[in-house]
């Protein structure tokens, strides 16, 4: 089995005390099956650039672009046009349901669901509307 490793899962290995179920699993499971989204790329950004400028900034610049895209390189996903297809899809079915998902979730569950990878995310509940396999590693050690 494959994953896709949502932005909350890439958010917590760079903490300084980790949740001890997350890094037991990251630990169990061969590098080359985890897989990670350009859409994940652009949330970290964001979050990076949105702190002021010092030394976590940096620290947290340098891990994506000297770590994270480095040891990823052959594995990080595009969003392609059969998926903005599949998203609109899903997405609307989700709000007649009366429950719209945020965009990016969305845009993650498509694309675990092209790649028929599981998403491993601490928001399984954010998923649920979605015909996605999920995996929360949170708490499980």
């Amino acid at each position: 089995m494959n994953y896709l490793l949502d932005t909350c899962l890439l958010s917590e290995l760079c903490k300084p005390e980790p949740d001890a179920g997350v890094v037991a699993w990251i630990a169990d499971i061969e590098e080359t099956r985890l897989f990670i989204s350009v859409l994940s790329l652009g949330e970290i950004q964001k979050g990076v650039a949105k702190l002021e400028n010092g030394r976590r900034r940096n620290a947290l610049q340098n891990w994506l672009e000297q770590d994270l895209l480095c040891r990823f390189t052959q594995r990080v996903l595009p969003f392609e046009l059969d998926m903005a297809l599949e998203w609109g899809l899903v997405s609307a079915a989700s709000e007649s349901r009366g429950r719209p998902a945020p965009v990016i979730d969305a845009l993650l569950a498509v694309t675990a669901i092209a790649h028929n990878l599981t998403l491993v995310t601490r928001n399984d509940k954010d998923f649920s509307d979605f015909p996605v396999k999920v995996l929360n590693p949170w708490g499980q050690n």
